[in-house]
């Protein structure tokens, strides 16, 4: 019954994953996955399997990360620090590297690569 649910519904939702809009099909690299809930069984809506993957995957870390709050609370509490405006912009995590920097130590890590391997 999974595929004619999931053909269904997919249908419904215009032929696209219910979170990110990627268009679903049998012939597409984004494969539909009917999502469901674990908890109590209900169908929610045909998904990309990524989307399903990261879905279940935020909800545990959510549930485990909420504190006092739901996990609803929790998100939303969440989006609001994402989209704020930072406050400590003239600081720079010490780590930091620029896509230069990343790049630069990706080349020197290939060249000493390569002169170990003319040494043997």
């Amino acid at each position: 019954d999974i595929p004619r649910y999931r053909d269904a519904i997919l249908k419904q939702q215009g032929g696209v994953c219910a979170i990110c809009g990627v268009h679903l099909s049998s012939r597409s690299k984004k494969k539909p996955a009917l999502d469901h809930s674990h908890s109590e069984g209900y169908l929610r809506g045909v998904l990309c399997l990524m989307c399903n993957q990261a879905e279940g995957r935020i909800k545990t870390w959510v549930t485990r990360a909420k504190g006092d709050k739901t996990e609803l609370e929790w998100l939303f509490a969440l989006h609001a620090y994402l989209n704020q405006e930072p406050k400590y912009r003239k600081y720079i995590h010490p780590t930091h590297k620029t896509p230069a920097e990343k790049r630069l130590a990706l080349n020197k890590k290939a060249r000493e690569k390569r002169a170990a391997l003319k040494e043997k």
